[in-house]
């Protein structure tokens, strides 16, 4: 059973598709990945359905993979931030966490760019 978080709610008025639609596309593309999976195979996979979405937005993603499974018992304090100047009616970004199993998790930002 996976643990969903969606922290972020897009930052402009205009948006490339629903927030449910892009936690969707990366959970998909994030559910069968193994703690030894590349994840940039997985970002390459996300980006692919991005592009399809929408053709007037340049997409940019940050992934982090946290693997405690392969660590001992610890707790993990990370915080991540993304900052840009852009316009805020047609770029913005989306921030996702996802833990596909227990002790693997990713965090996902999405930056879109309005062409």
């Amino acid at each position: 059973m996976s643990n969903t978080e969606v922290n972020s709610q897009p930052s402009s008025n205009e948006y490339p598709i629903s927030p449910e639609k892009l936690v969707s596309i990366i959970e998909k593309n994030l559910t069968d990945v193994s703690a030894d999976s590349e994840i940039t195979e997985c970002t390459e996979k996300i980006l692919a359905e991005l592009r399809k979405a929408s053709s007037v937005h340049k997409f940019v993603i940050s992934a982090t993979k946290i693997d405690a499974v392969k660590g001992s018992n610890f707790d993990l304090g990370i915080d991540s931030y993304v900052g840009g100047v852009w316009n805020t009616a047609t770029d913005g970004a989306f921030t996702h966490a996802f833990e596909p199993s227990p002790g693997l998790k990713y965090l996902l930002t999405i930056v879109w760019l309005s062409k």
